[in-house]
């Protein structure tokens, strides 16, 4: 019977903790690692942020064969030191756009802001110009640029 007791007590209070715990924001689970595959498609090369040369970024497209596509906004840091970064991602799809929430990343991570995934069908021309705020400071990449 104490065994008993015990054992629903613990399950009200791993509860209880479950409820009070905070959960992470929508827009803090946008900015995810980055695992690219044949699906992608990126620009040309990363950007240098203009606070740093060590902070990188790029927009990507991820397409898949249904039709779908979504814009990433990709930013690496190569320096020593966390960096606080946020962004932005602009599209010519309607719905496509996306505020990529204030985070921090550490040195050496790669994280993107994926957008949200809306269908462009097949021969469209998906335009992204991508804002990365690093420590404040914005600056933007379009892929008009090439």
């Amino acid at each position: 019977m104490r065994f008993k007791r015990f054992t629903v007590a613990a399950a009200v209070m791993a509860s209880a903790l479950a409820f009070t715990a905070s959960p992470a924001s929508a827009d803090e689970q946008k900015w995810q690692t980055v695992s690219t595959n044949e699906w992608w498609s990126c620009g040309p090369g990363y950007k240098h942020h203009k606070v740093s040369y060590n902070v990188n970024y790029k927009w990507c497209h991820v397409r898949n064969a249904g039709g779908y596509a979504q814009a990433v906004l990709v930013v690496q840091n190569k320096s020593s030191a966390k960096v606080n970064i946020e962004g932005a991602i602009s599209t010519n799809i309607p719905g496509g756009d996306e505020d990529c929430a204030p985070s921090t990343l550490g040195p050496g991570a790669t994280r993107g802001c994926f957008g949200p995934t809306k269908w462009v069908g097949t021969g469209v021309v998906f335009m992204t110009d991508v804002r990365l705020k690093l420590n404040n400071v914005d600056e933007w990449y379009s892929d008009a640029e090439f």
